[in-house]
């Protein structure tokens, strides 16, 4: 009873304002007090209570829809549905610091302004979910009550405003899309080609032809150009492979695919006949509501810069460390011949690190040198064909990405799993290669070694201090071993970043065309410059993991942290160094076998974390649900307890079926993914 008396009273006091102010205040403190109701239950019963009350009062529901068409004809409409929820490029930290002042001292807005009503009502994001998840038959009683069955036509001032926001958005989009980084990637060799620049007009036409022909054709006719814009971004993305990426160009695309969903949302509300009209309205209230509460959150303001940033990482496959990921038998086969001779180059690299720890050089010293013997080690690898164990490779995020972008459901599913177990198989045989062929190697080094020098290689205390940290209970190797696969992805990163930069800048070009090639000839210059496209994201990313492995113990004890580098090839030469010091009594102790458990947990961390965490990147960079992560973690796993073979050695593929002309395999093409 109290609560009815309660709605009563505010309904009447807003029935009752004669002015803007007065009427948009008194709206929300009468939304307000329904929405911001302590409970779910409260909130329902609340709304329910005051639609029940309308219905049964004609009276006082006449005069409450008379007082809510004189205010939503002096409201502005056009911020609301052009701006809220939309992207604005705007720099992190100013706009971090903007939005947290306003959360401490919200900006004053005009009385005019609709935006003002939805920040005072959905103050909250348990308000917001409330409105998102409110059933059909309130949201009908809801819309019944506040909306004249009409429609439109009894709204001119809204319907005015919803055209104003489309011509908006259509001039963003054009501005976009035929801006010089965008035009290089397309086909349109004119602007006056470009859909984007005649989509302004499409959009006028179809502002200027209501009631001159039928809706549907209307919106039919639009929705062509619409699809055209889409297509012509899918080219973008495809060029990006050739062309680069920047975050700008990320964030561009992004806006323009958002722009073109509120407008598809904008006009399904103004053709009405095309759907039910509640449905079009619900769709495009629920954007709305979200949108402006996503506007005001620092934590959401981030996590679409993370996703971004995410998006630009991974956009651009390049071609950095394909050899790494065998596909058929042959490559397999292959890679085990590349990992044994990576095996005994890394005899030599842990012989000269092991040499290098033992003289105690200064922490800056040390790293260096340890850091640039990892670096040419990892360049020989490349000079050679040679491979290590779980080294990431730079195109990994990029294909996880492809195929998310281009799979949905089950055959995104089934083909992340097809190509972790690619990637499972390619890296268990290249650590196999990798171990056999290092302690072989380094058993041969050392007994050469005894012979020259009547020693052993290592002494000692270096030896006891090797296994002794290689235990995987009573060391910190397990956290080594994640950390290191962090270092593995990190580097795969930077490799990827190095390639799109140059290809970005055009550096090859750049290079191609150099004064320089006056003086020692053109066709030279052209030979350094398709030697620098080819290589520079595997000499980057191989040149940056060698000096951030060299020198992350050294900063790590800087801040008083006992973390090590713990990479599973490397760490197997350094303890079958240690192992050959003790010679054949190393088998009857105790040591030798735990350290072997730690050898086999860094193989597992090191790969795992590394496609893990170029995984999550992926995953955040095209917003996939973390219901939908977990659903395709489990059914990896799954799939690795049933068919753990093919996880571990090659398999025989099936050849896939022919599909006839104009069939599809089930993948949305790349224009139906971006939409």
């Amino acid at each position: 009873m109290q609560t009815e008396t309660k709605l009563r009273q505010s309904t009447e006091l807003f029935c009752a304002a004669t002015t803007l102010c007065t009427q948009t205040n008194r709206f929300i403190g009468l939304f307000s007090w329904i929405w911001q109701q302590p409970s779910d239950d409260a909130f329902k019963s609340t709304l329910i209570s005051w639609l029940d009350l309308l219905d049964h009062d004609h009276d006082l529901r006449s005069r409450l829809q008379h007082t809510w068409k004189a205010m939503l004809g002096s409201l502005d409409f056009v911020p609301f549905f052009a701006e809220t929820g939309l992207p604005a490029q705007r720099a992190l930290l100013p706009e971090i610091m903007e939005r947290l002042f306003q959360r401490v001292l919200p900006p004053p807005r005009e009385d005019s302004d609709v935006t003002r009503l939805f920040a005072a009502i959905f103050t909250s994001p348990r308000a917001v979910q409330r409105f998102l998840d409110l059933d059909a038959p309130s949201f009908s009683r809801l819309a019944t009550t506040l909306w004249d069955p009409q429609g439109l036509a009894v709204f001119p001032h809204v319907h005015d405003d919803l055209y104003e926001a489309l011509r908006l958005l259509a001039a963003r989009v054009s501005a976009r899309g035929t801006s010089v980084v965008v035009r290089q990637r397309t086909e349109a060799e004119r602007v006056d080609k470009s859909p984007f620049y005649s989509f302004v007009f499409a959009t006028e036409k179809f502002i200027q032809s209501e009631g001159s022909e039928p809706p549907i054709a209307r919106i039919e006719r639009w929705l062509e150009s619409v699809y055209a814009c889409r297509g012509e971004l899918a080219l973008v993305r495809l060029h990006m492979e050739d062309a680069g990426v920047s975050t700008a160009l990320v964030f561009d695309l992004s806006a323009m695919d958002q722009a073109l969903d509120r407008m598809e949302l904008l006009t399904e509300t103004l053709v009405e006949h095309t759907r039910k009209p509640l449905v079009a309205a619900r769709m495009l209230l629920n954007t709305l509501v979200s949108g402006r509460l996503q506007d005001t959150r620092v934590s959401s303001f981030i996590r679409q810069n993370v996703n971004m940033l995410a998006r630009k990482t991974v956009e651009r496959t390049g071609h950095g460390g394909e050899h790494y990921i065998a596909h058929n038998r042959r490559e397999y086969w292959r890679m085990w011949g590349a990992a044994i001779g990576g095996g005994l180059l890394t005899v030599f690299t842990a012989a000269i690190k092991l040499h290098i720890i033992g003289h105690h050089w200064p922490p800056f010293v040390e790293a260096f040198l340890v850091g640039t013997t990892y670096a040419i080690s990892f360049l020989l690898l490349l000079i050679f064909g040679l491979a290590l164990a779980t080294k990431q490779p730079s195109m990994t995020g990029a294909t996880l990405a492809d195929i998310i972008r281009r799979n949905r459901g089950d055959s995104r599913r089934d083909k992340i799993t097809d190509f972790a177990a690619s990637i499972s198989r390619t890296q268990f045989a290249a650590a196999l290669g990798n171990i056999i062929a290092v302690c072989f190697g380094v058993f041969i080094f050392d007994q050469l070694w005894r012979k020259a020098f009547q020693s052993p290689y290592l002494p000692t205390d270096q030896a006891e201090h090797i296994y002794e940290s290689l235990r995987p209970l009573a060391s910190p190797t397990a956290i080594d071993a994640v950390l290191t696969g962090i270092i593995l992805w990190l580097a795969g990163l930077i490799g990827g970043w190095c390639e799109n930069f140059a290809v970005y800048h055009h550096v090859p070009a750049a290079i191609a065309q150099h004064p320089l090639g006056n003086r020692i000839g053109v066709r030279r210059m052209q030979r350094l410059a398709n030697w620098f496209d080819h290589n520079v994201a595997a000499w980057s990313a191989s040149i940056a993991l060698g000096y951030l492995m060299g020198f992350t113990p050294a900063i790590s004890k800087f801040f008083g942290l006992p973390l090590d580098i713990r990479h599973v090839t490397l760490n197997t030469g350094m303890f079958a160094f240690s192992v050959a010091h003790f010679g054949s009594s190393a088998f009857e102790r105790p040591w030798l076998y735990t350290a072997l458990v730690g050898i086999a947990v860094m193989f597992v961390l090191n790969l795992g974390v590394s496609f893990g965490v170029a995984s999550y990147v992926a995953f955040r960079a095209y917003d996939v649900r973390r219901e939908e992560h977990l659903s395709i973690l489990r059914y990896v796993l799954k799939q690795i307890v049933r068919s753990p073979w093919q996880f571990l050695a090659p398999i025989k593929q099936k050849e896939p079926a022919t599909e006839e002309p104009g069939e599809t395999s089930g993948e949305p093409t790349e224009q139906s993914a971006t939409k």
